[in-house]
Parts: structure tokens; sequence; C-alpha cells
């Protein structure tokens, strides 16, 4: 999009927001390392910075790592902005901030994709991916950066494909701040599991990086001093097979002219299980950890989730199949379901110590928009918009059994 012309040269502030203290971020173990502040570089807004017409200026902070000051306010003409709906209040927060300096505030990515009515004080809400909504964000600021009379909503209509993305801007960041670095490779996931908002926000068909890219990618990274590891943020590596082997070789390739410089880990259905011809490349790539959303070990409940893919083989074996290939699983447990029992949590207490999987995540249930859970349960009048409640969800068993159960697992797993 570098070719979109604008008459004048612009200074835009990107800001992304900092999480809420959170298990999953591990930011209770930075401390413990040599320098580490933030979880992983945000793939979005870095995009969107490398997009940007020719001669403009960017400046990228990630207030994970320091918040923006008033100088880079007063520096910029128009603020960006993207984040998830964990980070709605600092998203907010970040529109507030940047309104009292007058800039013109845009916010883009997953969150004001799935629920625009969220974020009514922003000047401009960008609905959807990268393409012709895009564009035409730039050519308004192009021609000028004041605030409009009132909200702009640019919804894309024609996605710009993903061979034709630029390198995420990582030059713009500390990356050796960060815990992971991250790379894209596709976008999409087949399969309509519930409570995932993936196939509503990015099709079922996914699209694809060629491996070309994505080996660019990794020399970016290494250029700009990423060590460790590299998180494949695809919601799915293996939403297409087909492409997922075509790539695994030119990783393959990439490690061994670069001496095995990174680690590689990534998130994948558990039928992955049933490929080895693509965890031996994946073996061969030096891939170490694959997350896999078991959800629970309860048959019943994943057939009720549309999660009948984790029992392609039976979930203990799926697991040690990837554990025979070097493969450290990491999985995600959900509780609050429907079809969970008032014993629930013993049966994942037995998974976890039958699995000897080292790290899981323990959540409640959530519903979020763009879901089918979400759809089903506000029919059911199940939604509850509840700040100081754990979860949104109108538990089938009583919310304090839900909750002390959750509290529960997590000691005992983790004592």
């Amino acid at each position: 999009m570098r070719d979109v012309v604008s008459p004048s040269l612009r200074r835009i502030l990107c800001v992304f927001p900092r999480y809420s203290p959170s298990f999953g971020t591990f930011e209770y173990a930075y401390p413990l390392t040599d320098g580490v502040q933030a979880f992983m570089p945000p793939q979005g807004l870095l995009l969107i910075a490398a997009s940007l017409p020719a001669g403009w200026e960017v400046r990228f902070i990630d207030e994970n790592i320091r918040a923006a000051t008033d100088e880079d306010f007063i520096w910029a003409d128009a603020v960006f902005v993207s984040g998830m709906h964990i980070q709605r209040p600092q998203i907010n927060d970040i529109c507030r901030r940047a309104h009292q300096h007058d800039l013109a505030v845009a916010l883009g990515g997953p969150s004001v994709s799935a629920c625009l009515e969220y974020y009514p004080d922003f000047d401009y809400l960008h609905v959807g991916e990268l393409g012709d909504a895009t564009e035409e964000l730039f050519r308004r600021l192009g021609r000028d950066t004041s605030r409009p009379e009132k909200q702009v909503v640019l919804t894309t209509q024609e996605r710009r494909e993903m061979s034709e993305f630029p390198i995420p801007a990582y030059e713009l960041i500390p990356l050796e701040r960060y815990f992971l670095g991250s790379i894209q490779f596709s976008s999409g996931c087949p399969y309509q599991c519930e409570f995932c908002d993936i196939p509503g926000l990015y099709g079922r068909n996914p699209r694809l990086k060629t491996p070309e890219q994505v080996t660019a990618e990794l020399d970016k990274l290494l250029e700009c001093g990423l060590t460790g590891s590299v998180y494949f943020v695809d919601d799915n590596f293996i939403g297409n097979r087909k492409a997922a082997l075509e790539l695994l070789p030119h990783l393959v390739e990439w490690q061994k002219r670069n001496g095995f410089a990174l680690q590689f880990a990534c998130e994948a259905t558990l039928n992955i299980a049933k490929r080895p011809e693509i965890l031996s490349l994946m073996r061969d790539a030096y891939f170490a950890t694959v997350f896999c959303g078991i959800e629970t070990p309860d048959p019943a409940a994943l057939k009720a989730m549309s999660k009948q893919h984790n029992m392609v083989v039976p979930i203990l074996e799926g697991v040690q199949t990837l554990n025979s290939y070097g493969l450290e699983v990491v999985s995600g447990i959900i509780l609050g379901l429907d079809t969970d029992s008032l014993d629930a949590g013993e049966g994942i207490l037995e998974f976890v110590d039958q699995s000897e999987i080292p790290l899981l995540t323990i959540n409640l249930l959530q519903a979020l928009p763009k879901t089918p859970l979400w759809d089903r349960l506000k029919r059911e009048g199940r939604l509850i918009e509840d700040s100081d409640r754990d979860s949104n969800v109108n538990f089938l068993l009583p919310y304090d059994h839900v909750v002390s159960t959750w509290r529960d697992c997590m000691g005992k797993a983790y004592k």
C-alpha cells in the first residue's frame, strides 16, 4: 500500500495497549529473565506500520514495554491503535490521552472488527483486515489529519492477498525485550468450534503467505536482534495441511543455513497427530512446542462444542505421538461448559496427571462476539455483563462452584 498517494507527509504514532495481568502472558516470570518486558510483538500493528505510504514517519510504542508520553503525542499527526477484547479498557484509555492533544485516533484489529459499539469515542474505526479500508484511511489522513466531526467507520470489502503483505516493521521495536518472537504464515481456520471467533473474523479457508515471505521475515527477525524462539501465530498451523507441507522444507533449509538459530512453536489442532509426514518435518525444522486446544478430556463435551476433530485419535495417544517427535505439548483447558458435571475438576486433574503436559492454561468459559456460543447464549438469555464476575457466561452449574473448581484445579495442577 506504499503506492497510496499522499499530498502531505504524516507522522503516525502506533500504540499497542498494555495487557491486563494474566497467567498466559507469563509477566510474573519476566524478572527471572534478562530484560524481557513483553510477551510477543504485536503482528497486526507492525504490519500496518510497514504498509504506511512512502515517506510517512512512524513511531511505534508497545505499552507493555513503555507508556506513550506527552512528547510522543505532541510529535504525532495521528494515532493508530489495535488490540483484543481483553485490552478494551487500555484501548479506550489511549484514545482518551490522544484526544487530550486533539489528535485523530484510528482503531483496527480483532476487537473493533467484532464489536464496533465498544469504541464510540474513536475518530476512525477500521473494520476487517488489511485492504481497501486501510487505503481509504491513509487517503483521508493524507488530505486532513484533523478530527472528523463524527466517527468514521471504514470496512474492508477487498482484503489484500497475504502473498502481497510487506514484512512487518520489526525494526521499530526492541525485539530483545520480548519473551517470544512472532510470525504469521496463514489466517483463518476450517473448523467451527463453538467458542472460537476466528472463522467469523477471518474465514474458514486459510489464506497464506508464500514460503519465501516467511523465510524473509525470519531473516529480518534475526537482523533485528531476535534470539530464542519464534511463535507462528496462525490460528491453526495445519488449517491447510498441503500448504504446511510445502512450507516446512523451506524452514528446514533456513535452519540449516542459519545454524538452527531459532526454535519454532505453533498452534495446531490435535489431529496433527495423524500426520507423521508433517510431524517429521516439524522435528527437522526445530519446532519445539505445539499449543493444542484440547479444551476438555470429555468426548461428550467435545462433540457439543463442535470439536470432534480432537477425537480423531485418543487424546492421550495424540499427546504421546507429538512427544515422540520431540514436540512439547502445551494445552488449553476450559471449565464452565454446559456439559460439565459437579466433579468436572477431578476429571481435568486426572487428565493433567496422565498426559504429563507441562504447561496448561485452565480457563473459565468466556463467550466472545462473532461466535456460535455468543449467539446461542444470547438467545438463551445467558450472557452477563458484569465486570466483577470472572466470566460473562451464566453457567448451568452454580457460579461459585465453577469458580472454586477452577481455582482448585489451578492450585493443584501447579502445586
